[in-house]
C-alpha cells in the first residue's frame, strides 16, 4: 500500500513539473529544454523513488525483526553452545566475541574430552550388550547370588584344614567331659593341653580327627578301651586370597571364605567379559591346572564336578571364548552360545532349551561364513546329531505356518458349527455327526460345499442330504479346506411382524412397536405383550390396517388396504359378538387417544406478582389477564412494559438450519441457560441449555413473545389484546428497570443508567463508541418484553430505535466477507489513482514535445 502511494505521488509530481509554462521551468532554471533532458530528469526522479521505496521496505523488515524477539538467528562462530555448558545471556545488540589462543585451546580440549567420553560410553554399552546376549551371563548379573551359602552346612570330610581354622574338640564318656576350642596357628599346629602339639595343616577333617584322637589317648586311657570318645568339628573358618585373571569384567585378587568354590570366585569378579569363555575356566594351584570348569554344564545339569572348593593363593584364569554361534527364532533361549570343538547342532539346541511350541522343527537354517562370502545350510531333523557347527554360524528357527493342513469347516443350521479334522471326518455324513447333527430348521435338500481346487479357484457342490440318508446317492468325500454350509428355512423367508402404535404403555409407542408374527396371534395378545393401553386410549375405535395382496394394478381407484374397526372393553374383550380378531402378517394396529381426554396443563408466572409460582390452566382459552388475577395482581414495583411471555416452540429441520445460518452470519454467540417447565413431569426449575436466541439441542426454542401487559390488564375482556396460554408457558414480570445494556462491537460493553433525554447514539458514546468491526447498519435493540427493533436507513440517514428502561443495545460485528470486499475496493481505488496519474504525466510530456 505504501509503495502504491509513493508511486501516485511520483506521478502527480511529474505532472506538476512538466505541465506549466515559464514558472515551473524557472524552479529548476531550465528554459527551452528538449525532450531528452526531460526524460533524464524523469529517470533521476524514478531512481530516487526506487531508493526511497527500498529503504522504506528495509526499515519495515528491521522493525518486524525487532518486534519478534523470539525468532533466533544462528551465529556461526566458535561460541556454539555444547552440552553441559551454560550459554551466555542473549543481548539485544550484536557484538563480536574475540577469543584468545588459550581460550580456543581450552575449548578444543574440552570438546575432545567430551567426544572421547561419548565414544567410551558407546563402547561400554556395546560390550554390555554382547555380554547380555551371551548365554550364561545372567548367572553373574543376579544380585541375589550368595557367595557365603555354604557356611552353615556340616563340615565335609574332604575339607582341608589350614592356618586360621578353629576346631572344637570334645572329650566325653567315662572320663570327665572336656570341651576346648583350638585355633590352627600360622605354622599349622594346634596345642592340646597335657597332650602336646598336633600338626593338622593340610589334613582333611577325617585324618585330622584320627590324629587328634591318637594324641589324646595318651592322656585319656578310656579312649583305647572304648569308654571315652572324641568329637572334632570345625567352628570357625579361615579366609583365603584368590586371584581371578583373564577375560573377566573385574579381574583382581579377592578375599573369600575357605568354603568358597570356583563359581563364587567368578561371581565376585563379575563373570566373563564380552570375549571371555564360559566353557573352559581353569583353576591353577601351585602352578598346576587342578580343574577345568564348564559353566554350561552347571547351567544344564545344576551341578559340576569341576566346581571344587578353593584354597588360599589359588588362581582362576578365564581365557577368550573358543567359538560362538547365534540363535534366533523359535527356541526357548536365544542369543549367543559358546561351543566346543566337536559339538553338534543337537548339543547347541540343548543349550538353547530346545524348540518352543511354535517352532518349525523339521529344518534348521544355518547362515555360515565362507572364506569369501556367506552361504545357507538347511539341516534336516534327522541330521541334527551329525551336523557340526562352526564359529560365526547363525541359526534361524522359523515359525510353523499359520494354517491348518487337515481342516474342514461346517456352518449354518448345525448344532456345533466350526472347524473339524479331515482325518477324523472324511465324509459329509461323518462331519455332520461330529457336529452333533442338523437343526430342525435346516434345509437338508440344499447343502452347499465350497471347494478350493488345485488352481485355487472355488467351485460349489450342491448336495441333497435326504438322498444320502435314504441311500439314493453316495456319501460325499471331503477334501482339505472344504466349507460346508447348511442353510436354514428361516433365512429363506422374510421375517413377518405385527406393528402397534398409539396410546399403549411403551416408550416407543409413537414410532410403533414391531413384534414377530406368530400364527393365530390376536389383538389382545399384542396389547398384552406391549404393556397394555394407556389411560388416554380410546376403546371405542381401534383400527387394524391390513395389507392387500391382490390389488388390480390397472385400476386407479383400487383398494390398497383393508381397514378393520372395532371397540374394546377395559378387560380387553371385544364389544362385538366376535370373541377375538386373528391377525395376519404385517397387520398394523392403531390405538387412538380419546377426544374427551386432556392432561393437566401448567404455566409459570414469576416476578412482580403477589403469588408467583406454578398454576394449572382451568380453561382452554384462559389468557394472561385471568392468570395474573389468580396470582393476586401486580405489585407496586412491577414494570408492565417489560413483561415477557416465554414459549417453547418446535422447529422443523429446515427452520432450525435456517436459524443457525442467520445467527452465524450475525456472529451471535449461542450459549446461555434458562429455566422452564419440564415436559414430562410438568414441574418447574428444570435447566435447559439453549442459545442466546432461545435455541435448544432438540430443535425446540424458547421464544420471547412481547406482550402489552398494561393494555391487557386495562381491557381484560378484549380477546384481540390478550394471549391464550399454552402448556409450559412462563410469564416473567420484572421490577421497574432503570438501566440500559450496550453489548457487541463497542469499545467498552457496559450497563448505564437510563436517561430519558439520551438517544441511541448517546448510549453508544457512553460505551466508548463503535469499533472498526461494528456493523452499524445492523444494530438492533432488544426490549424488556422480548420484542426487537432494528436500525433503519433512508437514503444516507439512519433512524435508530427508541430506547426505554431495560433495553439492550446490540451492535453485531461485520462479517469476514464484508471486510474482504472493503479491502479489495480500497486496493482497487489506489491502483486506479496511480494508473491515472501515470497517464496524465505521459500525455503532458507528449504535449510539451
Amino acid at each position: 500500500m505504501q509503495s502504491s502511494n509513493l508511486f501516485s505521488f511520483f506521478s502527480y509530481f511529474c505532472t506538476f513539473l512538466f505541465t506549466g509554462k515559464s514558472h515551473q521551468m524557472k524552479l529548476f532554471k531550465v528554459r527551452k529544454t528538449n525532450l531528452n533532458l526531460k526524460a533524464v530528469l524523469i529517470l533521476l526522479l524514478n531512481l530516487t523513488f526506487m531508493s526511497a521505496t527500498m529503504g522504506q521496505e528495509k526499515k519495515e523488515t528491521t522493525s518486524k525483526a525487532t518486534e519478534n524477539p523470539n525468532k533466533v538467528v544462528p551465529q556461526q562462530n566458535r561460541t556454539t553452545t555444547t552440552p553441559g555448558r551454560i550459554p551466555a545471556p542473549a543481548t539485544t545488540e550484536a557484538r563480536e566475541l574475540v577469543l584468545t589462543d588459550e581460550d580456543a585451546d581450552a575449548i578444543d580440549r574440552e570438546e575432545t574430552y567430551r567426544l572421547s567420553r561419548e565414544a567410551e560410553i558407546a563402547a561400554d554399552e556395546a560390550r554390555a550388550s554382547i555380554i547380555r546376549r551371551t548365554y550364561g551371563s545372567s548367572l553373574f548379573a543376579n544380585s541375589k547370588f550368595d557367595v557365603t551359602q555354604a557356611i552353615n552346612i556340616a563340615t565335609p570330610n574332604n575339607y582341608v584344614l589350614g592356618p586360621g581354622d578353629e576346631l572344637e574338640v570334645v572329650v566325653y564318656g567315662y572320663s570327665q567331659n572336656v570341651q576346648k576350642t583350638l585355633k590352627v596357628n600360622p605354622d599349622g599346629y594346634i596345642i592340646l593341653e597335657k597332650s602336646g602339639i598336633v600338626s593338622v595343616s593340610g589334613l582333611n577333617m577325617e585324618t585330622a580327627t584320627e590324629k587328634i584322637t591318637a594324641a589324646l589317648s595318651k592322656t585319656y586311657t578310656g579312649i583305647k578301651s572304648g569308654n571315652t570318645f572324641v568329637r572334632v568339628s570345625l567352628t570357625g573358618f579361615r579366609t583365603i586370597k584368590v586371584t581371578v585373571s583373564g577375560e573377566v569384567v573385574a579381574p583382581g585378587t579377592f578375599t573369600l571364605t575357605s568354603f568358597s568354590n570356583l563359581m563364587a570366585a567368578l561371581y565376585v569378579s563379575g563373570g566373563p567379559n564380552e570375549i571371555g569363555t564360559y566353557r573352559d575356566i581353569v583353576l591353577i594351584r601351585g602352578n598346576r591346572e587342578i580343574a577345568h570348569f564348564d559353566v554350561y554344564e552347571f547351567l544344564t545339569k545344576g551341578y559340576s564336578s569341576s566346581d571344587v572348593l578353593l584354597k588360599d593363593q589359588d588362581r582362576v584364569h578365564v581365557g577368550p571364548f573358543i567359538s560362538r554361534v547365534a540363535i534366533t527364532g523359535q527356541t526357548k533361549r536365544t542369543g549367543l552360545f559358546e561351543i566346543k570343538p566337536g559339538e553338534t547342532l543337537a548339543d547347541l539346541l540343548k543349550y538353547a532349551g530346545g524348540f518352543n511350541q511354535y517352532a518349525f522343527s523339521d529344518i534348521v537354517k544355518i547362515y555360515r561364513n565362507t572364506s569369501s562370502e556367506r552361504k545357507i545350510v538347511n539341516v534336516n531333523k534327522d541330521s541334527f546329531a551329525q551336523e557340526k557347527v562352526f564359529m560365526g554360524d547363525s541359526l534361524v528357527i522359523e515359525k510353523v505356518l499359520d494354517r491348518i493342513q487337515n481342516v474342514v469347516t461346517i456352518s449354518g443350521a448345525i448344532f456345533r458349527p466350526g472347524e473339524y479334522s479331515l482325518d477324523s471326518n472324511p465324509t459329509l455324513t461323518k462331519l455332520i455327526e461330529s457336529a452333533s447333527g442338523l437343526k430342525e430348521e435346516s434345509l437338508q435338500g440344499r447343502i452347499n460345499i465350497n471347494r478350493t481346487n488345485n488352481d485355487l479357484s472355488i467351485s460349489n457342490i450342491s448336495v441333497n442330504y435326504h438322498d444320502i440318508l435314504e441311500g439314493r446317492a453316495d456319501d460325499i468325500k471331503l477334501q482339505r479346506l472344504d466349507q460346508v454350509m447348511v442353510p436354514s428355512v428361516f433365512e429363506l423367508t422374510e421375517q413377518s411382524v405385527i406393528r402397534i402404535r398409539g396410546a399403549v404403555n411403551h416408550p416407543e409407542a409413537n414410532e410403533g412397536i414391531d413384534l414377530p408374527y406368530v400364527k393365530d396371534m390376536t389383538v389382545q395378545d399384542v396389547i398384552v405383550r406391549v404393556g397394555g393401553l394407556t389411560e388416554a386410549a380410546s376403546l371405542s375405535r381401534i383400527e387394524i390396517v391390513r395389507r392387500k395382496r391382490n390389488i388390480d394394478p390397472k385400476q386407479s381407484d383400487a383398494q390398497i388396504a383393508d381397514i378393520i374397526q372395532f371397540s374394546m372393553r377395559p378387560d380387553l374383550t371385544l364389544v362385538e359378538s366376535q370373541e377375538s380378531i386373528v391377525l395376519l402378517p404385517y397387520d398394523e394396529i392403531l390405538v387412538r387417544t380419546s377426544p374427551n381426554y386432556e392432561k393437566q396443563n401448567f404455566v409459570k408466572i414469576s416476578g412482580e406478582v403477589l403469588m408467583p409460582g406454578i398454576y394449572g390452566l382451568e380453561y382452554k382459552d384462559e389468557g394472561i389477564s385471568r392468570l395474573i388475577q389468580r396470582a393476586g395482581g401486580l405489585t407496586d414495583l412491577a414494570y408492565p412494559e417489560g413483561a415477557t411471555l416465554l414459549r417453547k416452540t418446535l422447529l422443523s429441520e429446515r427452520q432450525r438450519q435456517k436459524r443457525e445460518e442467520t445467527l452465524n452470519s450475525l456472529n451471535i454467540s449461542k450459549v446461555k441457560t434458562t429455566k422452564g417447565l419440564d415436559d414430562s413431569t410438568k414441574t418447574p426449575g428444570t435447566l435447559t441449555t439453549v442459545t442466546t436466541e432461545g435455541e435448544v439441542a432438540d430443535s425446540y426454542i424458547n421464544e420471547d413473545i412481547g406482550v402489552e401487559l398494561r393494555k391487557i390488564l386495562a381491557n381484560p375482556n378484549d380477546k384481540s389484546l390478550d394471549i391464550i396460554l399454552q402448556d409450559g408457558d412462563e410469564i416473567v414480570i420484572p421490577k421497574k428497570l432503570q438501566t440500559v445494556r450496550i453489548e457487541g462491537e463497542v469499545l467498552y460493553p457496559t450497563t448505564v443508567k437510563y436517561n430519558k433525554a439520551n438517544n441511541f447514539l448517546d448510549y453508544i458514546s457512553a460505551s466508548g463508541g463503535f469499533t472498526k468491526k461494528s456493523a452499524k447498519g445492523s444494530a438492533y435493540v432488544r426490549y424488556p418484553n422480548g420484542s426487537v427493533d432494528r436500525t433503519r436507513k433512508f437514503l444516507f440517514v439512519r433512524f435508530h430505535p427508541q430506547i426505554v428502561p431495560g433495553s439492550e443495545i446490540v451492535i453485531p460485528a461485520k462479517t469476514e466477507t464484508t471486510v474482504a470486499q472493503l479491502s479489495q475496493f480500497s486496493g482497487l481505488i489506489t491502483m486506479l489513482g496511480g494508473t491515472l496519474g501515470s497517464i496524465v504525466a505521459i500525455i503532458t510530456l507528449m504535449k510539451l514535445n
